[in-house]
């Protein structure tokens, strides 16, 4: 959000409270209004040949939740979904505050990813971005199930990776992105694979997947990789 509001009262309400004489009123927020408008940046969207990768947005709640109830099986063996006692109107809610304070603090990129007719058919994140002596983020996504095999996931990996990279203000400025790989989810290694990810072969980590913590492959993508 950019730019500040401020807001006016009339003058003689502040006269009243200097005591002069001036008839009391008490001012409510009804006598409250903005000297300017204010103003929203939203990020531009990023464009592949089959998607639009953009944020995650209110009236998304149906058909985001909908798709994710249809590939809850799918989904939850990568990835943890709902916390414990979470309904789904407050996991959106949770999606949706991420998503956009990711944005605000600089400090995460997630996007959902839309074909041309408006369907959306799975998501694509940079989190924990940092900006010290290196700029790195860790990469996530997914694609409906219904959707798999059509090298939709190549594509926004690939156009995620190319924004990533891409030098500030156009871009995040990143040096690398990183992302953890169960060794049984062959799809996404090979995905992470063509788009330009390596294995590092002595680095492994323990990731929640569910309610089960799992061994991942450590990858790494680099600008020059």
């Amino acid at each position: 959000m950019i730019g500040k509001v401020r807001f006016c009262a009339p003058v003689a309400r502040f006269a009243d409270l200097a005591g002069m004489s001036e008839p009391s009123a008490r001012v409510t927020r009804s006598d409250l209004r903005p000297a300017a408008p204010v103003r929203v940046t939203v990020p531009e969207p990023v464009w592949t040949e089959r998607l639009m990768l953009r944020r995650l947005e209110g009236r998304d709640r149906d058909a985001f939740l909908g798709l994710v109830k249809d590939n809850t099986a799918h989904l939850e063996g990568l990835f943890p979904l709902h916390e414990p006692g979470e309904s789904d109107d407050a996991y959106f809610d949770r999606m949706l505050d991420a998503a956009a304070e990711g944005d605000a603090r600089g400090n995460a990129w997630r996007r959902v990813a839309l074909l041309g007719d408006g369907s959306i058919v799975g998501c694509f994140h940079l989190n924990a971005i940092t900006r010290g002596l290196a700029w790195e983020a860790d990469a996530s996504w997914w694609i409906a199930r219904e959707h798999t095999g059509r090298g939709l996931a190549t594509e926004g990996v690939r156009a995620m990776l190319d924004h990533a990279f891409e030098p500030l203000p156009a871009g995040l400025g990143l040096h690398a992105v990183h992302c953890g790989i169960s060794p049984g989810n062959a799809a996404s290694r090979r995905v992470a694979e063509k788009c330009g990810f390596r294995c590092v072969p002595d680095r492994q980590s323990y990731l929640k997947v569910g309610p089960n913590w799992v061994m991942h492959d450590f990858f790494i993508a680099e600008p020059d990789g």
